[in-house]
């Protein structure tokens, strides 16, 4: 008997400020991640005053850092992209992918998390849509 040739079938991404993690899943069942990559976002900071507002900026300007570094990940990238991101920060990070990029991306997902449970979550749903 021949082995059955096993092909790809979903390329998921899963973004969110604490992480992204990128994988390539087959008909067999097979999940190889890719790239798995930690933001230096901060948390939010609560403490109030003027130190508030500028931990603030910083956390904002991490967050564009770290929406355009997935960017440079995702030139590497050949192929339909579906990604798994809170529908709260979907518009910002579509506005820092170039168009190449853009054109790559199949559709987006609501998802919860942002690593391999994120990836196991998306497979789940996109399985549902199919039936």
């Amino acid at each position: 008997k021949f082995a059955e040739q096993k092909t790809l079938v979903y390329q998921i991404l899963v973004i969110d400020f604490d992480e992204c993690c990128y994988a390539e899943i087959f008909t067999d069942g097979e999940i190889k991640v890719i790239f798995k990559h930690d933001s230096s976002v901060p948390h939010k900071h609560g403490a109030g005053g003027q130190s508030e507002q500028r931990f603030a900026r910083i956390r904002q300007n991490e967050i564009v850092h770290w929406f355009k570094r997935i960017n440079e990940y995702l030139k590497s990238v050949t192929g339909e992209i579906v990604v798994g991101i809170s529908p709260i920060y979907q518009n910002r990070f579509e506005s820092y992918l170039d168009t190449y990029n853009q054109q790559k991306i199949k559709n987006f997902h609501n998802t919860e998390y942002a690593n391999l449970s994120g990836i196991y979550q998306m497979v789940t749903k996109l399985e549902k849509e199919k039936q």
